[in-house]
């Protein structure tokens, strides 16, 4: 599920992604219990926040949502309640781990 919350009235994207996203680069899971992949977000919010745009995620998790805004430039702000997973977002994005993992 995706939402877009965005201040005023933004335009459409000229491109809209399709309602189902082929997802075929599996992380395993590795690093979080429901881990996306990089690549899978990366269209998200590529298409759907703009390039001076903030990306928030309320359950960052591991970060990947994280990793492929800082990715595309874009300014971004992770929330994790569990120290485990902040401190692992944070490693990965201060060690530019900009992979699937």
């Amino acid at each position: 599920m995706r939402y877009l919350l965005a201040k005023g009235n933004p335009s459409r994207p000229l491109q809209p992604l399709g309602d189902v996203i082929s997802w075929d680069d599996c992380t395993g899971n590795r690093l979080h219990p429901t881990e996306k992949p990089v690549s899978v977000l990366l269209p998200l919010i590529q298409t759907y926040s703009a390039a001076q745009g903030t990306v928030l995620d309320p359950f960052s998790g591991s970060g990947s949502s994280l990793v492929a805004a800082k990715m595309l430039g874009r300014s971004y702000l992770g929330i994790e309640l569990d120290a485990k997973y902040y401190a692992l977002a944070i490693r990965r994005l201060a060690n530019r781990e900009l992979g699937n993992r």
